[in-house]
């Protein structure tokens, strides 16, 4: 039998959008090799190292980031959390409809949550942006709490495709913003339980994982270099 060539998955030098589908072929025990790209240094931040290779890939819509499994190219990041779970295991994205539609409600839930972590992340003055936006991130990170106080997982006892997104995001909060999990412990738990997942664990001890805290965001953002000091 043919050796298939292993999914190509093209992103920055960061964690942040590339992570959770990093996680999600951890999981998967996919075969898969990163493509990296890399921001110049400040204060320009040239995007050369991906313009060069922008339009040569083939993407239907040029972005990062990309999968490439030949010969399917896709851009998006849900797009291609989606793909591999239809792809592998489609019963990461809910088995019944009530399942498939709950995980679709999350994946936008924490999608609007990912947007609000990062426009606090990349604002040069936090206090300048729209009256309430800690505020608003950090209500939606009560509700999450709330959520997994009765439940294994965000949409009940079976793991589904938004943890993955959960558990990134969760842990870029709590290292950057706020330590929510000793303010939370349902999501102190639900993170642990996560971390734990043999593959997931396998994966965060060696060197593929980005653990160094400049990894969370790319070089552009205020934080994500170093934790804030409270």
């Amino acid at each position: 039998m043919e050796k298939r060539s292993p999914i190509i998955l093209g992103y920055w030098k960061s964690r942040c959008l590339g992570e959770p589908i990093r996680l999600l072929m951890e999981y998967l025990g996919v075969n898969y090799r990163n493509e990296v790209y890399e921001l110049g240094p400040p204060p320009d931040f040239s995007r050369a190292d991906w313009l060069k290779a922008k339009f040569s890939l083939g993407l239907d819509f040029p972005n990062l980031p990309y999968l490439i499994d030949s010969p399917i190219k896709i851009t998006e990041s849900i797009a291609i959390l989606r793909y591999l779970c239809h792809k592998f295991e489609p019963r990461l994205l809910g088995s019944r409809l009530e399942e498939i539609a709950l995980v679709d409600m999350m994946t936008g839930v924490l999608y609007d949550l990912i947007r609000r972590k990062c426009e606090y992340m990349h604002a040069d003055d936090p206090e300048k942006l729209p009256k309430g936006s800690l505020k608003k991130m950090m209500e939606m990170v009560g509700k999450l709490a709330k959520l997994l106080e009765g439940r294994k997982y965000l949409i009940g006892d079976k793991l589904t495709l938004v943890d993955f997104l959960c558990m990134e995001t969760l842990e870029s909060i709590n290292d950057l913003v706020e330590p929510i999990f000793e303010k939370h412990e349902s999501l102190k738990r639900y993170f642990e339980d996560m971390t734990a997942i043999p593959n997931i664990e396998k994966y965060r001890k060696s060197e593929k994982f980005l653990k160094d805290p400049l990894a969370y965001n790319n070089k552009t953002a205020r934080v994500g270099t170093t934790p804030i000091v409270k």
